[in-house]
Formats: C-alpha cells, structure tokens, sequence
C-alpha cells in the first residue's frame, strides 16, 4: 500500500474530470492539458491502484465496476477538500481588512499610527494598498478608501478626517546658509524669492495658492523651482535641504518637532478640501470599519492636539525672542 501514498492529486482531478464526461479528450481541454497526458495518468494512477478505472472504447471511456465505486470517493474527497478550503477562505476573509490610500496619507500619516490599530483589534488582518485614483467598490474588493477631495463622493459615505492646511517648510541649516542671520520669525513670504521651490505634480497648485493667500504672488515669477512626481519626493527633497516645500501641516509635524524642518510662517491657509473615509453604505455595518472609524477619530483628535500645542509652543518662543531682541536693541 505505500506506492497509493505516491497518488498525485492533480491525477485525481483530472481522472475524475474523464468520468465525468466520459472522454480523454474533454478532459484534456478542460484541464488544459494533451489527450496523451490525460491517458498516461490514467494509465500510471491505474498502475498504483492494480485495477482498471475505465473500459477504453473507440470515441468514449466507461468507468468499470472498481472504478464506479473509486470515482465516488474521489468526488466525495475532492469535495471535503475544496469545502475546506473555502471554509478557511471565508474565515480568512472575515478578518482580512482592505483599504485604499492616497500615497503621501499613507507613508506620513497613516503607517506611523497603524501599529496603535493593530494592538487595539488583533483580529484584523490588515492589507493597506496606495493609490492616487478613485476606488470602483463594485468592481474592487475593498472595505473602505481614504481619499482626498472636495467631501462630495457620489454614491458614497464620506468622513471628513481634517481639513488640508497648507505651510511652507525647509531646513533649519538652508535658511541659515541662504539668509545668515535671519530667524524664522523674521522671515517673510516675499523673502522666498531666494530660495528654491520644491514642487509636486500631485499638487501642482498648491505654492500659487498659499502665495496668492501670503500677498507674494510675485515669488513664483522670480525664485528657482524643482519639480517632483509626487509630493513624498518634494518632502523628501526638502528634508535634504534643496529648496522650500509646501506642506501639509499633519505631513511634516514630526519633521518640524524634531527640528528637521522649520515652519517660518504663522498663517492659517483655508482650504475647503481635505482627506475623508469614504466607502459604499452597505458596508457601514461592517464590524471591521466601525473599529477603524472609531481609532481613526481618536488618532485625528489626538494629531490635532499635537499640532495645537506644537505650533503655539513655537509661537511663544518666537515671541520671547523677539521680545529679547527688541530689549537688546
């Protein structure tokens, strides 16, 4: 009995296929295989059971008397393995949590606070994919999205998580070494005429809009640019001292805590758009969404306090030098 260990599975499939429609040719095509291959397993699997499974006749196959009774226990184990299979599929898929994301969320806002979801709620498998256009949830197998725009997302729910607030930020060490001398409390929006602007495709308007906003449309006449693909580069690019990004403020706030960064200008530029959790309303009763909704709220109030207490620490700072200063004088 130890050569019947040596049974490939694939065999059983494809000799199961021939009984069931009584042909080696069919079962070739079924199996995507040649004639001969369906013959030559049928041949070695008849080999290891030592009895024939079919009668071979001119145009057809019929399944012997041994091979009627050998046919119905591969059916029925062939079945216990696919339902198996689908059971732990199932199972898998219930815990298994997808969501798309815009790039630059993903990589400077998102990654950095998921492993807080993931201890939070250990039976969700997470599978996180990034992109730049809209999710076809008909089409697509995911849960939910976070997406950039507007709130207005036909035939979806949306969750506005916050609002785009636009800064300018660059290199403690560029400012120095362009402008000796000058702190960032004395810098102004006209002054970055000297610098280089770091620019994205992704977010093309966004230096017009904020100097427009600043009373320094002229800048965009006159300073040096760059351009990148994506935003993520032109951050990267400003990390690295090649010129002034302009950022949204929850990207580069840790950037500007540990003083990689420095946010110069105290101006507050409104933006009607914003990043949102959109997903159809059938999915609303989702388990595995009400958990990331409800984390995801915490984490924005909380990036929200931190930008608070960040920015109005460095407001009162500049304040006492400022004040320093003008005593000095």
């Amino acid at each position: 009995m130890k050569h019947l260990r040596q049974i490939n599975l694939n065999s059983l499939r494809i000799v199961e296929s021939a009984a069931r429609l009584g042909s080696f040719a069919r079962a070739a095509e079924e199996n995507l295989i040649s004639g001969s291959a369906v013959s030559q397993r049928v041949k070695a699997l008849e080999e290891q059971l030592q009895f024939k499974v079919f009668h071979r006749q001119s145009n057809a196959v019929v399944l012997t008397p041994e091979g009627e009774e050998f046919i119905a226990h591969v059916r029925e184990a062939l079945d216990t393995i696919l339902a198996a299979g689908l059971e732990i599929t199932d199972k898998h898929r219930k815990h298994l949590f997808k969501i798309s994301v815009v790039p630059t969320f993903a990589v400077r806002w998102l990654l950095p606070r998921l492993e807080r979801f993931t201890q939070a709620n250990p039976d969700i498998t997470l599978h996180v994919s990034q992109a730049y256009r809209a999710v076809n949830f008909h089409r697509e197998d995911f849960d939910l999205a976070i997406r950039y725009g507007d709130g207005l997302f036909p035939g979806l729910k949306a969750e506005l998580l916050f609002k785009e607030d636009l800064i300018p930020v660059c290199t403690p060490e560029l400012l120095n070494r362009v402008l000796p001398g000058v702190t960032p409390d004395e810098l102004q929006p006209r002054d970055l005429k000297n610098f280089t602007l770091l620019h994205s495709d992704t977010c093309s308007i966004n230096w017009k809009s904020w100097l427009d906003f600043a009373g320094a449309p002229n800048v965009m006449d006159t300073a040096s640019s760059m351009y990148f693909d994506t935003c993520m580069l032109s951050f990267q690019a400003a990390n690295e001292g090649l010129g002034f990004a302009v950022a949204n403020r929850p990207y580069v706030t840790e950037d500007i805590r540990k003083g990689r960064l420095v946010a110069p200008f105290n101006l507050q530029h409104p933006n009607t758009s914003g990043w949102y959790l959109v997903y159809p309303p059938g999915h609303s009763d989702r388990y595995k969404i009400s958990a990331f909704e409800t984390w995801i709220r915490q984490e924005v109030e909380l990036a929200n306090a931190e930008i608070s207490e960040l920015f109005h620490e460095q407001i009162h700072e500049r304040a006492i030098v400022s004040g320093g200063r003008a005593l000095n004088s």
